[in-house]
């Protein structure tokens, strides 16, 4: 019987849904318990290497909150929303859309109308000053109830949207923001201190709010940095690559389902390769099934896709990520990866002749650029399996 074509079944990208969504329950079923019980609000922070699903996690929890009745305000930040003035500007901008929704709801009566109004009347009121910051929804009308500082004003709205949400078939609002590593104090303006002092405050009257934030490893320090008491804010889901068996279930039950089988030594040979990193077994099974015929698809089927592989990874993924380091970061790069896809910092220190104080801050940016991380003390390691053997075989610049 000839071979019919099929759809794939795998789905690479960027925050794409996969088909198996693999050793992330645990996380779900703590997002649902903290949803049933809105006068105790929790906040979660959601990190990880880039490509473990991170993205993908948090759209889940925007379905789960939705459906559990929910309000659920989300946003991708980029490394110019870390500016004072557009920081600010973006947060009203949000309170005052999920004002708007809150006062489309089918529960709300003529008072409580009033209510929205009145909400929306208090942001567009805080086109004020912070510092030097100056930022408003609308123009400023002539009668502020601001306070001048961006935590005051922002708890007060988020107080005031809450008695607005309890007057509706609302349970709480969620405040969902992705990339927020990029966002860190800035000297002379409140910026995510000044987030989170609003949020812990609001809480602390009983507001049904939740705050997501998600993103890279730095995210955690920027945090610390902004508040002391963050670590006591959130509960940190720390995503990694998927662990035996599920980085084996994520390949081979897709495909089953679909209707193909891969052979066991095709299967052992991808997870060696991908090391259970989500986006590259996504882009195996991709490639192994839209390049192969037959129902099983084998391990002679991988060793004639593997160079097609690994070279639409370096096109694609890996030379992507090189560019972002600079002159001095990609020779450091480069000398990590003599020692294969780690080192320990005596051994970077050896070969590139950096006096500790010296190598200290190209590693702290690579961190920060999600090239490299540190797995324990002392180590150094590539967010990415196969990107030292990547830099081996790619020329010198």
């Amino acid at each position: 019987m000839s071979y019919q074509r099929r759809p794939s079944p795998y789905r690479p990208g960027t925050g794409l849904e996969p088909p198996y969504l693999g050793d992330r329950e645990a996380q779900l079923e703590r997002f649902r318990d903290f949803l049933e019980d809105p006068t105790n609000p929790r906040n979660l922070v959601v990190t990880g290497l880039r490509g473990v699903g991170k993205t993908v996690l948090l759209n889940h929890y925007s379905t789960i909150a939705e459906s559990s009745g929910w309000l659920v305000v989300e946003r991708e930040f980029n490394e110019p929303d870390g500016e004072p003035r557009t920081f600010a500007r973006t947060l009203l901008d949000d309170l005052a859309g999920l004002t708007r929704r809150l006062s489309r709801s089918r529960r709300l009566g003529s008072a409580a109308t009033a209510l929205a109004e009145s909400v929306m009347s208090f942001l567009g009121n805080l086109s004020v000053t912070y510092g030097e910051v100056s930022v408003g929804v609308q123009p400023r009308s002539l009668h502020t109830e601001s306070s001048g500082r961006l935590d005051d004003d922002l708890r007060e709205a988020l107080i005031r949207i809450g008695a607005l949400c309890e007057r509706t078939e609302h349970h709480g609002f969620v405040v969902r923001y992705d990339e927020f590593h990029v966002i860190r104090e800035r000297k002379g303006a409140l910026t995510l201190s000044g987030l989170l002092a609003a949020v812990s405050g609001a809480q602390q009257r009983g507001v049904p709010v939740m705050l997501v934030l998600c993103g890279l490893s730095p995210l955690l320090e920027n945090l610390a940095r902004s508040k002391s008491y963050s670590e006591r804010m959130f509960t940190i889901e720390q995503l990694g690559n998927l662990r035996p068996p599920e980085d084996r279930a994520a390949l081979v039950d897709p495909a089953t389902r679909a209707g193909r089988r891969i052979e066991e030594e095709a299967v052992e040979a991808v997870l060696e390769d991908t090391s259970g990193y989500p986006f590259f077994i996504q882009a195996y099974g991709d490639a192994l099934w839209t390049g192969s015929r037959g129902e099983v698809i084998t391990a002679a089927d991988l060793r004639r896709l593997r160079p097609a592989i690994l070279a639409g990874l370096d096109r694609g993924f890996f030379e992507a990520r090189y560019l972002r380091a600079s002159r001095h970061e990609r020779t450091l790069l480069r000398q990590l990866a003599e020692h294969g896809e780690s080192a320990t910092a005596e051994q970077l220190q050896a070969l590139s002749g950096l006096r500790n104080n010296q190598l200290q801050p190209l590693l702290s940016s690579l961190v920060a650029k999600g090239l490299v991380f540190r797995p324990s003390r002392g180590i150094v390691a590539f967010t990415a399996p196969l990107f030292g053997s990547f830099l081996r075989r790619r020329p010198k610049d």
